[in-house]
């Protein structure tokens, strides 16, 4: 709503500079064609150009010093490839039945819209009646309506509407002339435009004043064409003046007569204006200009401050999710006044964590008392700053929606009678949905102290809890629970023969007593495969009950289990259930020689962090040749961390230059033995991620020389989520073709494809192939990729060529055992074939 709101705003500013320009420039010289065209064009570019924004502006308004620079190298933290599943979230809708002044505002906008448009449609109306009881006749070839009753002659269109007994033979051949040029001009498409900005626009003075000039313009023209006909001025203009008391048919006509009769006497008396002053109208141009450089300008303040819903890395409550919850169950009182008053419901605030982690634009999006809403806004008010979130490797202002339960418990608790509180944002507003908190009071009573804990627990038997102080815990741990579902895991041979696999979404109830119940799928995968996943927690002992306030409680907990194919077996693993969050690593389990992207125990270089850090920052050297034209960016280096610790299979996983890809191999590869991964107590190979940043730094010192604009820059492209959600989206989405398992298909596919410079890709090829089936089935995943954020090349958008590699292997009885390069960046997809006979 505020968007179109801005809009408004942006057209009416824009024809409001016009028409001063208009009256303080043009509105006397004679030039009546040219007079129309620019309230034409002004009027039709006022609403488009909100639509047009030039980003190189921002470079125009900005005025940066030239920069010198030195060299330095920033070494991010380490990163395991994980790949994250998105998040399951359900927005509630957030209803209100309280006063929104922005609707306000389009309530009454709207209204007027309605009742002038009502006023246009009886006003078009009222012409088609005209038209119905006049009678059409030919005078000189002409057609004409002959009017029933005696009122000033008019057109619409090309229609000429004249009471000819009203007229002598003269004056009917100058009213001819006259309404001709309005018919043969169009001039009735320029009436009805400004109709239609009254209507839409009807609260702006400025418009009405542009109705006025436009009418008196196009009659300006007719009078002009009536003229060069050889009309007697003089008889004209006692004919204008004898017309001066009849009735006009209607507003949205061409009349034979306006009001302003002065103004067109004056003008036809007037000597015409010389050819040179038409550079006048030149004078719109650097205006127009001006206008699209501000909408261009107001346009990038606002994507700075825009505030997001969804980003990449979202912001984060010092100490995480389970600190936040803490946080909030020690900090919120209930209000003694809104226990007295037996005031209890649902608030819903919103807020917003900015780049800084500061917490600003605190709201109730739907309140229910004052107390109530105004302990839910101290809360609130009280955070610590978070840590702040990301989008496209940029901080990032981030919404999120919590809504706050008050519940009373006790002898006369029951449903609030108080008035709901006005709601103080607009209902659109919608966040990030938090875990919701429930804040329990006890209502008025007639004893003297609140009750026992035993009785408090009592009074909880059917409560259920999403969030607890202490959760539920499966006997062990999650590292034991893991292990269960592995021993007890029955794949299905069904999901193994089509490839089946994928995360598996399950909720279930922990008792007071340990034990599990209302378990179900909210989402799956295959039937097959969500059957075998409710088996699995139907087998499970009883758990460790969730506790609130030192009394155990009935706990929703939601377990995502993932089905995963793997090289030798399939294998399905078990993320951490969360109340909240489902973060669900793609955990591969197969042979001995396998290698992970996610263990329980991290390989680590000696020393830690700290030391491998000080380690590339020592012997990492920025190469001369990159530095001169000074090219910098980020170096995303994949290896892989072997059970002796040592480093192997060093590539880039996404470069920047060939000279800093080499440079991040080479130190990569120097580095010395590292403490190797562990998986259930053995050392296993680690696929490990680790960023290096190479970035010229500003700064004014003598020797150095300036940074020249023209530098060589390319940012390579990177795909929504980066190179970790790029090889989800490839693990995801490809599958093995059964006609290709059944016929024992399988090989190395090296495919090539163009991302352009809005980040679609197309031109998918092959360097390398093996089957039709394979293929169809490589560019069908392809092409089914999101739009990339695209490369740039001296900071503009340029199209750029990347690259996946694929291996289809086969594994069963009698298959052929699969001998073709397998790379390291390539995708495996795994089928099972069985032997010909």
């Amino acid at each position: 709503m505020e968007a179109l709101i801005a809009y408004i705003i942006k057209v009416n500013i824009a024809l409001i500079f016009f028409y001063l320009l208009y009256v303080i420039f043009l509105k006397k010289d004679t030039f009546f064609a040219f007079r129309r065209y620019f309230i034409l064009a002004a009027t039709v570019f006022s609403f488009v150009y909100p639509f047009i924004t030039v980003s190189a502006w921002e470079n125009i308004i900005s005025f940066e010093k030239p920069q010198k620079y030195t060299t330095q190298v920033t070494v991010e933290d380490p990163a395991f490839a994980v790949v994250l599943a998105d998040e399951v979230q359900t927005a509630e809708p957030v209803n209100t039945i309280n006063i929104n002044w922005w609707q306000v505002l389009l309530l009454l906008l709207s209204a007027g819209v309605v009742f002038f448009l009502a006023r246009f449609t009886w006003q078009l109306v009222s012409i088609l009646q005209i038209k119905h009881k006049s009678i059409r006749k030919n005078i000189d070839g002409m057609e004409v309506f002959d009017l029933y009753d005696e009122i000033t002659p008019f057109s619409f269109f090309r229609w000429i509407f004249i009471h000819l007994d009203s007229h002598s033979d003269t004056e009917i051949k100058q009213i001819l002339l006259h309404e001709q040029t309005h018919a043969r001009q169009w001039h009735s498409v320029d009436i009805i435009l400004m109709e239609l900005l009254c209507v839409f626009l009807w609260w702006n003075p400025i418009i009405w004043l542009m109705k006025r000039e436009t009418a008196i313009n196009l009659e300006h023209l007719a009078d002009n064409g009536v003229l060069r006909k050889g009309v007697n001025s003089r008889d004209y203009q006692y004919y204008l003046l004898r017309l001066t008391y009849h009735q006009n048919a209607t507003r949205i006509v061409n009349n034979f007569n306006v009001s302003l009769l002065k103004q067109r006497i004056t003008m036809m008396n007037k000597t015409k204006s010389p050819a040179r002053k038409l550079v006048k109208y030149l004078i719109a141009l650097p205006l127009a200009l001006l206008l699209m450089a501000g909408n261009s300008v107001y346009a990038q303040n606002q994507r700075e401050s825009e505030i997001f819903t969804e980003v990449e890395k979202y912001p984060e409550f010092p100490g995480g999710n389970q600190a936040f919850m803490k946080y909030l169950v020690e900090s919120i009182k209930y209000p003694v006044k809104a226990q007295e008053n037996n005031e209890q419901g649902r608030v819903i605030t919103n807020f917003v964590v900015e780049k800084d982690g500061s917490i600003s634009n605190i709201k109730v999006i739907r309140g229910v008392t004052a107390a109530l809403d105004a302990e839910a806004v101290r809360l609130l008010n009280s955070m610590p700053n978070w840590q702040s979130g990301e989008h496209q490797g940029k901080p990032a202002r981030v919404r999120f929606t919590l809504p706050i339960v008050f519940r009373l418990q006790g002898g006369s608790a029951g449903k609030s009678q108080s008035p709901v509180t006005p709601v103080s944002a607009d209902v659109n507003e919608k966040g990030k949905i938090l875990d919701e908190v429930v804040v329990v009071g006890y209502g008025p009573t007639h004893r003297e102290s609140i009750p026992s804990p035993q009785e408090f627990a009592e009074s909880k038997d059917n409560e259920l809890f999403i969030v607890v102080e202490v959760q539920p815990q499966y006997p062990g741990g999650d590292i034991t629970m893991n292990k269960f579902i592995s021993d007890n895991l029955q794949y299905p041979k069904i999901a193994q023969e089509n490839g089946i696999q994928g995360r598996v979404i399950t909720q279930f109830i922990v008792e007071k007593d340990g034990s599990l119940s209302d378990i179900q799928v909210v989402r799956g995968v295959d039937p097959s495969l969500d059957k075998e996943a409710i088996r699995l927690i139907r087998l499970m002992p009883e758990w460790i009950p969730g506790t609130q306030r030192g009394n155990k409680v009935r706990v929703r907990y939601t377990l995502p289990v993932t089905f995963r194919l793997s090289d030798e077996a399939p294998t399905v693993e078990a993320a951490k259930g969360v109340q909240g969050k489902l973060n669900d690593p793609a955990i591969k389990i197969g042979s001995s020689d396998a290698t992970f992207v996610v263990v329980e125990e991290q390989p680590e270089f000696p020393g830690g962090n700290a030391a491998m850090m000080n380690f590339i920052t020592e012997n990492i050297r920025y190469p001369k040749e990159v530095h001169e034209k000074g090219i910098q960016g980020r170096v995303i280096t994949k290896f892989i961390v072997r059970k002796d610790g040592s480093i192997d299979s060093v590539q880039i996983a996404r470069g920047v230059d060939p000279l800093l890809d080499a440079e991040a191999i080479r130190v990569v590869e120097s580095m010395p033995t590292w403490k190797p991964g562990k998986q259930r107590g053995q050392p296993v190979n680690v696929m490990f991620t680790l960023p290096v940043v190479f970035r010229l730094d500003k700064k004014t010192e003598d020797g150095i020389q300036k940074s020249q604009t023209s530098s060589k820059n390319v940012q390579n492209p990177e795909f929504p989520g980066g190179e970790n959600a790029y090889m989800k989206f490839l693990s995801d989405n490809i599958k093995y073709p059964v006609i290709a398992q059944e016929n024992g298909i399988q090989g190395f596919i090296d495919a090539v494809f163009n991302i352009d410079t809005k980040g679609k890709v197309t031109f998918v090829k092959f360097n390398r192939s093996v089957d039709p089936s394979l293929d169809k089935e490589v560019k069908r995943v392809i092409e089914l990729m999101p739009d990339w954020i695209p490369g740039k090349f001296n900071g503009a958008a340029t199209s750029i060529t990347s690259g996946a590699s694929f291996v289809f292997r086969l594994q069963g009885d009698g298959v052929d055992e699969y001998k073709g390069p397998t790379p390291s960046n390539a995708i495996v997809v795994v089928g099972y074939g069985s032997s010909k006979k």
